[in-house]
């Protein structure tokens, strides 16, 4: 295809923001900027020109809005909990189990990281994320184990190995199989992806051990006074709390498991199952004075989320704009994806070798994931695979597999701040752009070793 101003405007926008990225430097107003004049591109003219770019900077960041809200939802309502549970001391009686199995920061990083990936194959990580936080994080950082470290650990189980295989609910597989124009190709890719995530996961879970390890520090251990003192200010009722909101939540895992809930819809039972308890525990501690005390813990709960979205926002809101659905509820009926065309025409220039092909479908695979949708790019890498395979002998599900784990370890939420990154920043409490940085060597070399090893395999 052609590319028009408007898309060579996107192409300029992402390098950009990328580059400003890596190194270091804020991203808000080149994706403001760009946003800005890629309206007006599109719409042509110079005052009409105008006033569409300014419109679209708005619209834009409204849509991204809307598409984000429900994470911001998930992490007001897990953050007013675990605040209310504070108060009452149930956070101190949650950690006291678990103590004994996270000995140090080392011990829990590699837990941190097992049990995400464990429980993300299992529910996909919407759900799996609060669970881990709310149960194994607290007693994580008191191990020594920093906050980064844990933000690591979580989101290269959760959002990379765990969502680049798709091991159980097989989605992935079957988009990547149907794109490819051979459906018969399913258990193969989804044979060879939990091969390649496994590599990648463990590539770049060693990695970034070794890039925090120094960072780990003495568990923080209370002295019997200090424990006392503790045990006296907790509330009487902090005990049967801590019971009853790992009970509910293994509840709902249960229910998630008997019903066959997954996604979305078991990130709301956990989500909803997180505010019933945030009233409960401001009921108990305030009684009388609950319905003002309650209207309070979900406040912080969303200062804390805006806090963290809100700089994501705006970035969000560009990257968008490669998707066709969303470049139309910005731009109106008609709107190409602008990221989706430029990808599309790359595929023309892509020479038919087996260590060429394979390389480049992880490159599109990658550039795909930008936007934030792991899944979003799937289709396209999936129809790279069975064209550059077609009559030459190159293994279709191989590339599939190999295009299915960029797409998804970039955008599923390791290297993009603006993914579903974000609800594990805020819930550990640093910065989703920061985290995103400190994934990125670690995961690209994992993706090249996975890329070699799939060449070399098959």
């Amino acid at each position: 295809m052609h590319w028009d101003a408007a898309h060579m405007i996107y192409a300029a926008g992402a390098v950009t923001v990328i580059a400003a990225m890596l190194f270091r430097k804020g991203v808000i107003i080149p994706s403001i900027l760009t946003t800005f004049l890629l309206g007006w591109a599109y719409k042509g003219g110079f005052s009409e020109g105008m006033l569409a770019g300014a419109a679209a900077v708005y619209n834009a960041n409204i849509m991204a809005a809307k598409e984000l809200f429900s994470i911001v939802l998930l992490i007001a309502f897990m953050v007013g909990m675990l605040n209310a549970l504070k108060e009452i001391g149930a956070d101190r009686k949650m950690i006291t189990p678990v103590q004994g199995i996270i000995v140090n920061g080392h011990a829990a990083y590699w837990i941190l990281f097992a049990v995400t990936a464990v429980l993300s194959t299992a529910f996909w990580p919407t759900p799996a994320i609060p669970l881990v936080a709310a149960v194994l994080l607290p007693a994580a950082l008191r191990a020594g184990l920093p906050p980064m470290g844990a933000a690591i650990a979580i989101t290269l189980a959760g959002q990379g190995m765990a969502l680049a295989a798709d091991a159980l609910m097989q989605v992935a597989p079957a988009l990547s199989a149907k794109a490819a124009g051979a459906p018969e190709l399913v258990s193969a890719i989804w044979l060879k992806s939990i091969v390649l995530t496994l590599i990648v996961g463990v590539v770049a879970g060693v990695l970034s051990y070794f890039t925090i390890w120094k960072t780990i520090k003495k568990p923080v251990l209370l002295s019997h006074r200090e424990e006392r003192v503790s045990d006296t200010e907790a509330h009487p009722y902090a005990g049967w709390f801590a019971i009853l909101t790992v009970l509910l939540f293994v509840l709902d895992v249960v229910g998630m498991i008997v019903f066959n809930i997954k996604g979305g819809d078991a990130g709301a039972i956990i989500g909803g199952t997180a505010a019933l308890i945030m009233i409960a525990a401001v009921g108990v501690k305030h009684k009388g004075n609950a319905f003002e005390a309650v209207g309070e813990r979900l406040s912080e709960g969303f200062v804390f989320a805006i806090k963290i979205m809100g700089a994501i926002i705006p970035i969000a809101a560009f990257f968008f704009l490669g998707d066709q659905q969303h470049s139309i509820m910005v731009l109106g009926d008609g709107a190409p994806g602008f990221l989706f065309d430029i990808v599309d025409s790359m595929k023309a220039y892509i020479p038919q070798n087996e260590w060429i092909a394979a390389f480049s479908v992880l490159l599109i695979g990658l550039i795909c994931g930008i936007d934030g949708s792991g899944f979003a790019g799937l289709p396209i890498t999936g129809a790279l695979a069975g064209a550059l395979s077609y009559g030459n002998g190159i293994d279709t599900s191989m590339l599939a597999a190999v295009g299915q784990m960029g797409s998804i370890w970039s955008g599923g939420g390791t290297i993009v701040a603006w993914s579903s990154l974000i609800a594990v920043a805020a819930f550990v409490g640093v910065s989703p752009l920061e985290l995103a940085r400190r994934n990125f060597i670690p995961v690209i070399s994992g993706l090249v070793v996975a890329t070699v090893c799939a060449v070399l395999i098959w």
